[in-house]
């Protein structure tokens, strides 16, 4: 299959691929608040929200550009939107894309960075959120937001079957190319706990090593820190192993109503 490996890492295409996120990026970046006051005038009273299932995709992208004010600047540093009910996938620009044959199947990534500052002090941080959009519709997205010291705030709603492929295809996509913006542990274990409540229960398992692996790691590191920095892990971890318990048993009570659904 050829999806967003294909179409945005080959090495052979990687130079052709960088002069379009290059251009792609200046488009986004200039025409960052196009998208939402565009967007704003053709629906008065529209307040800029984080994305749900169901909205538009110029809604969507009016949000992903919406500014939030004084103390944060939230930047939009890279926008990519593909065209994914093709082969290969098409790169599309946003307007191109808003204007495509109606039943078509759209994939967005947002690079944001946040920047903030309150008195002497300052934040930042940075996300990359996905968007998978059907007939125009967002039908499944991992999307942050930013609260008011710039700490990322997750919404995610898993793909289905029919889209697990696109959502595989841009997660590798994404941890390739913003390693930096990687879920952190307490992220993976929400998201673990969505994947249970959409039945998906294998992706929710591989969530549940991968937090248990960070969980091994923590007390070696532990045992390096200052007592004071020391003394905060350990209520991180504390927590983070309550949610950790919390994440298997839903993994386990799935499975036995699949059991169940089986005899």
């Amino acid at each position: 299959m050829r999806d967003a490996d294909s179409v945005l890492l080959i090495p052979a295409m990687r130079g052709m691929i960088r002069c379009l996120v290059l251009l792609l990026g200046v488009a986004a970046l200039g025409c960052a608040g196009d998208y939402t006051e565009r967007f704003r005038r053709a629906h008065p009273g529209w307040t800029p929200a984080p994305p749900v299932s169901g909205d538009s995709f110029e809604e969507t992208l009016a949000s992903v550009h919406a500014e939030p004010g004084d103390p944060l600047q939230v930047s939009v540093r890279e926008l990519r939107v593909m065209r994914v009910d093709v082969e290969p996938w098409e790169v599309l620009d946003p307007d191109s894309a808003a204007k495509g044959p109606e039943g078509q199947t759209l994939a967005m990534i947002a690079h944001r960075r946040c920047k903030g500052r309150r008195g002497l002090e300052f934040f930042e941080s940075e996300r990359v959120s996905w968007y998978v959009f059907v007939a125009g519709k967002l039908v499944s997205y991992d999307h942050f937001e930013f609260d008011g010291d710039c700490e990322p705030r997750n919404h995610y709603a898993p793909s289905g079957a029919e889209r697990l492929e696109t959502e595989r295809a841009l997660l590798r996509y994404t941890a390739r190319a913003y390693p930096e913006s990687a879920s952190t542990t307490a992220e993976r274990i929400r998201k673990g706990m969505a994947l249970v409540s959409a039945d998906r229960l294998a992706d929710a398992e591989r969530v549940l090593r991968s937090v248990d692996r960070d969980l091994d790691f923590m007390e070696p590191k532990r045992a390096t820190l200052p007592a004071e920095e020391k003394a905060r892990l350990e209520v991180e971890e504390k927590r983070l192993r309550a949610s950790r318990a919390k994440l298997s048993r839903a993994i386990a009570a799935a499975r036995r109503e699949q059991e169940k659904r089986s005899d």
